[in-house]
């Protein structure tokens, strides 16, 4: 078994979680694209908003592709202490703006909960509670990288961890209520076909929250495994491409939405063949 302070161990399972964050940005990439050319009618204030947003995920990329190269390709032959001791630049970048994305999508999130629960300010209020909670988490891991710059400040610390589950939690509320308010909506009186379309909503909404959901409950539970702290940093990795890519994944549902809507509405227009004259 590697040793705990191997190289293999430090930065093996963060590589593993950035070959996969790169695929994932691969994704993203493809989203954004889909989701500029199919609803150009968004406010110009929501699309920037996206445009924010994306720009943030391709600069964590950027960041997890110089600090790799610094550790692995750089410092590789190198004997100087900093390479050894002290973690890159681009860490303390990656870290910041991944907690910002994730803030960032929770507002989204609780935006669309606000609409859909008829401004029930509640719920609202536990989710913006929520998703502030995981931002001031993940700016005490930042400070505390920022003052020591080593990676024992990265993966020593739970801080990190209490960020990732806040998200969590954050995420169940979202799917919670968007589950419940969209089930009641399902059940009151309205068409079948309105039924399926709201079904279809409701199952966007909870896949993707679960599937954030899942990278942070697991980071949380990596690090409690004995060295698990190392472990963790293959799901951190792909925290923020997850969270956009969540977003944009029910952002671009509405296509496929309306089309069905489209067409069904085209279908109960066209003359049945016994009416055609």
């Amino acid at each position: 078994m590697a040793d705990s302070t191997s190289t293999e161990l430090l930065w093996g399972p963060g590589v593993i979680g950035f070959v996969i964050a790169t695929a994932f940005y691969g994704a993203a990439f493809g989203q954004y694209i889909f989701y500029l050319r199919n609803f150009p009618q968004d406010s110009k204030i929501f699309k920037l908003f996206i445009m924010m947003v994306f720009c943030l995920v391709t600069i964590n990329q950027y960041a997890l592709i110089g600090m790799y190269w610094s550790i692995l390709i750089s410092c590789r032959r190198s004997t100087s202490l900093k390479c050894m001791t002290e973690l890159p630049w681009q860490m303390l970048l990656g870290v910041l703006v991944s907690a910002w994305i994730v803030f960032a999508v929770h507002c989204f999130y609780a935006h669309r909960v606000w609409i859909i629960t008829e401004h029930n300010r509640f719920i609202t209020i536990i989710i913006y509670a929520l998703a502030t909670t995981s931002l001031g988490f993940g700016m005490i891991t930042w400070g505390l990288i920022f003052r020591s710059m080593s990676p024992e400040a990265l993966y020593g610390t739970k801080w990190l961890q209490f960020a990732a589950m806040s998200g969590a939690l954050c995420d169940l509320v979202i799917a919670g209520a968007v589950w419940w308010h969209l089930r009641r909506a399902r059940t009151g009186n309205i068409r079948s076909k309105s039924r399926n379309h709201l079904k279809q909503l409701t199952q966007i909404f909870i896949n993707m929250g679960l599937m954030s959901c899942f990278v942070g409950v697991t980071m949380a539970v990596l690090y409690q495994v004995q060295n698990g702290q190392y472990y963790s940093a293959a799901p951190g990795s792909l925290l923020a491409k997850t969270y956009f890519n969540s977003m944009m994944a029910v952002l671009n549902a509405r296509k496929s939405i309306r089309e069905r809507q489209r067409l069904a509405r085209t279908a109960t227009e066209l003359p049945t063949i016994p009416t055609i004259r």
